[in-house]
């Protein structure tokens, strides 16, 4: 395959890449869960849920996947700011952890 079609083919791509917070929200969340884990004494592993990183962001893109199927991705832009500015508390808060 030559440069331009390959690029035209990269640029269509693009082009279907979703339109709401979900990666984001995936990515706060990821990083938030971390620090929280940090701040517990926590590590990655069953007694948390996840393997580690990669494990969350696996059952993170999951998640999103299904929200954008039920039409619901509105909830991803919901959790974006808590993920980013909020506490532990908050995170667990958000997914209705107790």
């Amino acid at each position: 395959m030559t440069a331009a079609p390959l690029l035209l083919l990269l640029a269509l791509l693009a082009g279907c890449a979703p339109a709401d917070a979900c990666d984001p929200m995936c990515d706060a969340a990821a990083a938030r869960f971390a620090a929280c884990l940090d701040e517990e004494g926590r590590t990655w592993g069953d007694a948390v849920g996840y393997a580690d990183e990669d494990d969350y962001d696996d059952w993170c893109a999951t998640y999103t996947w299904e929200l954008r199927q039920l039409g619901a991705a509105d909830t991803c832009a919901e959790k974006l700011p808590v993920f980013e500015d909020g506490t532990c508390t908050d995170y667990y808060d958000a997914w209705g952890d107790p």
